[in-house]
């Protein structure tokens, strides 16, 4: 399994190569992972690590400088993994997990399974690396249509992906699509909650979740002015630096409570303290809304935007605001706990 990330870095794309480890090892495989050094070693994870670079520190979301010669020196050692083990078979996260496992599959003939959690450019264009319809967008949409063919057979975590995968790239091979549902001795309703310092007269509102733009939590920041102060927010993940800048300049500092990372463990246990869960995701980068099953299990009830892969996944159960519209989303934050 290659997974070009500093694996486990408590956040989405993380849980997913995780899920996808642990459910691969019911099936009575044998696994070895190979990974970017930082991360955290995780219990029942065979994983292997290339050298750190000096400098290299990153384990958010988002392009590195460090990333093309941290995937070279990954390339280097899932060759010699190759070379040195009887591997039946090459299971790969990321685009460029998937092309490090192309140049495998061509040298060791072995079959090349592609766990797809996202678009490459649209990603990119929603993490404002890239310009959306730029000159390198459109080149690395080409990149993207090379690699995704690649696979012989592609895992998707929506059906919006795998439809897009379809449409966009005439892929003519399996897709199968394994959502990511949470691991239930984890996230249950008896779970017993955190202690947390909260507002006793308040109804909590969670969010769990990366804290970039392209992740959603602005508009859920922007909309808190117009929701009651009968609520307050406890906001669950990283970096937080720049949304409590964002808090700070809208005057609702004072009515979020900021947790920082949140270790992936830990997780079930803070979202027990709420009365209400939020996911202002847009999926324009057609990444899974994990997060909405995770809120599910615990028993929340959820406000989102009304996009057709939140409906697939909550039916009539969702809250749905206008898709962007923080009035709207404040006005059904506002509406649901009486």
């Amino acid at each position: 399994m290659i997974a070009p990330t500093p694996f486990f870095s408590d956040r989405g794309c993380h849980v997913r190569i995780l899920n996808s480890y642990l459910r691969l090892k019911r099936e009575k495989n044998d696994i070895t992972l190979l990974t970017y050094p930082l991360g955290r070693d995780m219990i029942g994870i065979e994983s292997k690590r290339v050298i750190k670079l000096p400098g290299y520190n990153k384990t958010s979301p988002g392009f590195s400088f460090y990333k093309p010669l941290l995937d070279i020196i990954l390339l280097i050692k899932s060759w010699g993994e190759m070379h040195s083990n009887n591997y039946d078979l090459i299971y790969s996260h990321l685009h460029e997990g998937t092309f490090i496992g192309w140049v495998l599959k061509k040298s060791f003939g072995k079959k090349l399974i592609f766990d797809a959690q996202g678009s490459l450019t649209g990603e990119m264009s929603e993490q404002r690396t890239i310009k959306k319809n730029g000159i390198l967008f459109n080149l690395l949409f080409y990149l993207e249509k090379f690699i995704t063919g690649k696979p012989d057979e592609i895992i998707t975590s929506t059906d919006d992906l795998k439809e897009f995968i379809v449409k966009n790239f005439e892929f003519k091979k399996p897709i199968t699509v394994i959502k990511d549902l949470p691991d239930k001795s984890l996230f249950n309703k008896n779970i017993k909650p955190a202690k947390l310092k909260l507002p006793k007269s308040k109804k909590i509102v969670v969010y769990l979740g990366g804290l970039q733009e392209y992740k959603g939590i602005d508009y859920l920041i922007k909309a808190i002015p117009f929701i009651s102060d009968r609520f307050h927010f406890l906001i669950m993940g990283y970096p937080e630096e720049r949304c409590k800048i964002l808090a700070n300049e809208l005057g609702v500092l004072n009515r979020i409570t900021f947790t920082g990372k949140m270790p992936y463990e830990l997780s079930p246990s803070y979202l027990k303290l709420g009365d209400l869960a939020v996911s202002p995701k847009t999926l324009e980068s057609k990444e899974a809304n994990a997060k909405i099953y995770n809120y599910l299990v615990m028993g929340l009830k959820v406000v989102c935007f009304d996009i057709p892969e939140n409906r697939k996944i909550l039916g009539n159960k969702g809250i749905y605001a206008k898709e962007k519209d923080i009035m709207d989303l404040a006005k059904k934050i506002n509406g649901v706990v009486r």
